[in-house]
């Protein structure tokens, strides 16, 4: 009896040891800073998945963080306060990345978070929107089904005007390749989505499943509507994280593109692409999650973004990995007014007056300007490309929109190519 009790003795007293080691192995700051009205929203990558537990006790036990993971059918901020200073919104995705998001004191991130040796980068939380033109989404009236192909489709299948009032795909369509437009919803009602689109998750403040600003289902449309999309076949998967005035945070695109990257793994389909018709400022932390996606083989297109300018000074149109869209007119090889361009567009598409499905009404149609509505083009055609060929690596896939794109016929466009879907 004593043997045993000896036995038993001497695993208590090992098991409060190690506890003890491994409690004291965290090293806390000499200095906790008291959360205050002026600490800010950052975004934190960790240099390696691995790094995740020990980094994640340090926010545990020195300043006392509630860490919980990013849900995928929730606005990451619905079951909670957003300014509970407390809360910590995992993103990270086991094997692959780490990343969450916090409130923080200002000096805390600079002297001591962004110091340590686990850090990758720390970045405010900036503003995201949706990459309008020229007066938002406008609803048109009810219409018959066209018996003419749209001006922008039409444009994409052949090499120069006059158009032939024709739209020559491949009847694979798209079909087998999931689409993850990451925006304002998507009207799932709509007819021109025959059924195609679900809904995947909402990451931004208070916002709903539904598209109820309109802007996200206008993509959907030009992607893959029967009568105006580029990819008849394929299926859409709405992510939310811009709300219904289309704002958002580099906070909520990482949430969404997270979502994506653990729906990616887990699916024996591979054949996953981003729509992000979308921007802001310059932000690491979305270029690195654009990297993350490409790293694991999905396709990322973006809008090159609507302010004239350089296409390297925002994001996600500065991601190196990411097919960048600008935005050609309407009966013309010029480019835009609004389109941002140089060595960061890959690619240009019809970004003027583009007619797809729209919110609110079953049968409801609406018409947009952007750089938004020209990176779908390219979503779409991406679709087609992997249903007629194969899936490829994303590197592969832009020198394959390179190689099909019509060179040289644009007007002051810096690079100059202009999308061209694959032959039926």
């Amino acid at each position: 009896m004593s043997s045993r009790f000896l036995i038993f003795f001497l695993f208590f007293f090992l098991s409060v040891l190690l506890s003890s080691s491994i409690t004291s192995a965290v090293k806390c700051p000499s200095v906790i800073p008291q959360p205050s009205d002026t600490d800010n929203e950052y975004l934190v990558f960790l240099k390696k998945p691995d790094d995740k537990k020990d980094h994640f006790d340090f926010l545990e036990k020195c300043l006392k963080k509630i860490i919980k993971k990013s849900q995928s059918s929730e606005g990451i901020f619905d079951k909670v306060d957003k300014h509970d200073k407390s809360l910590i919104t995992d993103f990270s995705i086991d094997g692959t990345f780490a990343a969450y998001s916090g409130i923080f004191n200002d000096e805390f991130v600079k002297d001591t978070l962004s110091t340590r040796d686990d850090v990758n980068f720390v970045e405010d939380s900036i503003d995201i929107k949706a990459n309008y033109a020229v007066n938002g989404i406008n609803l048109l009236e009810k219409r018959t089904v066209q018996s003419n192909a749209p001006f922008n489709l039409d444009r994409i299948d052949q090499k120069d005007f006059p158009l032939d009032g024709n739209y020559n795909y491949p009847t694979s369509a798209g079909s087998g390749v999931n689409i993850y437009v990451i925006d304002t919803g998507i009207d799932l009602k709509n007819v021109e989505f025959e059924g195609r689109a679900v809904f995947g998750g909402s990451f931004c403040t208070n916002c709903s499943s539904t598209d109820d600003n309109g802007h996200g289902t206008n993509v959907a449309g030009i992607i893959g509507g029967k009568n105006f999309g580029v990819a008849k076949k394929t299926k859409l998967i709405a992510v939310k994280v811009l709300n219904q005035d289309g704002q958002g945070s580099s906070i909520t695109v990482t949430a969404g593109l997270s979502f994506v990257i653990g729906q990616h793994k887990a699916s024996s389909n591979k054949n996953t692409i981003v729509n992000l018709s979308l921007g802001g400022a310059f932000s690491q932390a979305i270029n690195q999650m654009v990297s993350q996606c490409s790293n694991v083989g999905i396709h990322v297109v973006v809008s090159a973004g609507d302010g004239s300018g350089d296409a390297c000074k925002v994001s996600p149109a500065s991601a190196p990995q990411a097919i960048t869209v600008g935005a050609t007119e309407k009966s013309t090889n010029n480019i835009t007014n609004f389109t941002n361009t140089g060595s960061c567009v890959k690619i240009f598409a019809p970004g003027r007056d583009i007619i797809a499905a729209g919110a609110g009404q079953s049968n409801a149609l609406s018409q947009a300007s952007g750089t938004s509505q020209a990176c779908p083009h390219a979503a779409g055609t991406v679709a087609l490309i992997i249903s007629k060929q194969g899936n490829m690596s994303p590197s592969s896939m832009i020198n394959q929109l390179i190689t099909l794109s019509t060179k040289n016929i644009l007007i002051n466009a810096n690079p100059n190519r202009l999308l061209r879907v694959p032959s039926p």
